[in-house]
């Protein structure tokens, strides 16, 4: 986006948000504290948009960003439940969503997405018909306290559809992001300060540990945190080691099986060790909190075949250490989805700091 695109859709935002909450802050002082707190289940989005454009062409670009399925897991599970909400049967109730978008194009004149078009100012209208480059807009706390709400917007579907499709990650990663930080609120609550304490003055490494985990190894180099519920375990561990090779780099997989191999075997019954089912395994390369990555996502196993699941990985180096590190999460959960458990071991992985970052 050009700096003229950047000042113009400040000048927007600016425009409409003055205009779309002036009447409610006059109402209450300047204050939001009168609205009611936003509800909703994990991962769902209420996409309010005119019917017909949900199941065409529009619908189908908005599925396949929010509703593609989430890679690594043993069953189908989709980033986020999307649900669509006709605007002319709106009410306070769902009005409340936690997780909203609002989708509208110029080129559809039916009743309701007229009605879509009355969130908008009409100074703002004037702005999405005389420049192609504005087609979104994110808003906090509209109609409802903790409330995420992204605007959509196009002057023609093959135009909005444009947008969708070359912003996919863009659009995806936002929502992404404001799920992660409502779970890291509610997992974090609580924390095992002295499982802190030990990794960091032992090992040299920060973890958040959220209430209820228990340190089930602390080895020289590899220390496992989990736990345990008579239905569900979740599970984070660490491997690390002089980076004196780029090999691991080079066979991600190979080296995960390197680890748990040695480390990940069953006390009582050494025959018994975690490894890899095969199928399902998504690596790519990532920016792992600024230092390059090797991603894993996939699927693990116990060498008797007595159970398994889902797991993310990631290699990296800390280079003010001059280590290397494996940091992984898994999770054992039979007869349950997986998505909302794998989203809890990311949140605590992406707490993970060694080094510089310490200080």
């Amino acid at each position: 986006m050009t700096l003229r695109h950047t000042q113009y859709l400040l000048i927007f935002l600016i425009s409409f948000l003055t205009v779309s909450c002036s009447s409610d802050t006059a109402k209450n002082g300047g204050s939001k504290s009168h609205l009611p707190v936003a509800r909703g289940e994990a991962n769902a989005i209420l996409c309010v948009m005119d019917t017909t454009q949900w199941n065409g062409p529009v619908g189908e670009a908005l599925r396949d960003i929010f509703s593609d399925y989430v890679p690594g897991l043993p069953q189908d599970e989709p980033y986020f439940k999307l649900r669509n909400i006709n605007p002319l049967k709106m009410n306070n109730i769902l009005k409340t969503g936690k997780s909203m978008i609002f989708v509208s194009t110029m080129d559809n004149q039916g009743a309701q997405s007229r009605a879509m078009q009355n969130y908008f100012t009409s100074s703002s209208l004037e702005k999405i018909l005389s420049d192609t480059a504005l087609y979104r807009l994110p808003q906090k706390n509209q109609f409802a306290r903790g409330q995420e709400i992204l605007h959509l917007f196009g002057q023609t579907e093959q135009q909005l559809i444009a947008h969708l499709k070359r912003d996919k990650e863009v659009l995806r990663n936002y929502f992404l992001t404001i799920e992660n930080e409502r779970i890291s609120k509610a997992v974090f609550k609580v924390r095992e300060k002295q499982i802190e304490k030990t990794l960091r003055e032992t090992h040299g490494f920060d973890v958040q540990v959220p209430y209820g985990y228990d340190l089930a190894k602390n080895q020289r180099d590899f220390i496992w945190i989990r736990l345990l519920d008579p239905e569900y375990e979740k599970n984070i561990f660490v491997h690390y080691r002089p980076f004196n090779s780029r090999e691991p780099f080079e066979d991600v997989l190979a080296f995960r099986e390197e680890i748990t191999s040695s480390y990940m075997r069953d006390v009582q019954k050494p025959d018994i060790f975690m490894t890899l089912q095969k199928e399902n395994m998504n690596i790519r390369e990532v920016n792992f909190k600024g230092k390059y990555a090797k991603e894993l996502r996939g699927l693990w196993k116990l060498s008797d075949i007595s159970g398994g699941g889902p797991f993310v990985s990631y290699v990296f180096v800390d280079e003010s250490q001059k280590r290397l590190y494996y940091l992984e999460g898994y999770v054992y959960a039979p007869s349950k989805d997986k998505r909302e458990f794998m989203q809890e071991m990311e949140v605590i992985i992406n707490t993970f700091r060694s080094g510089k970052e310490l200080k």
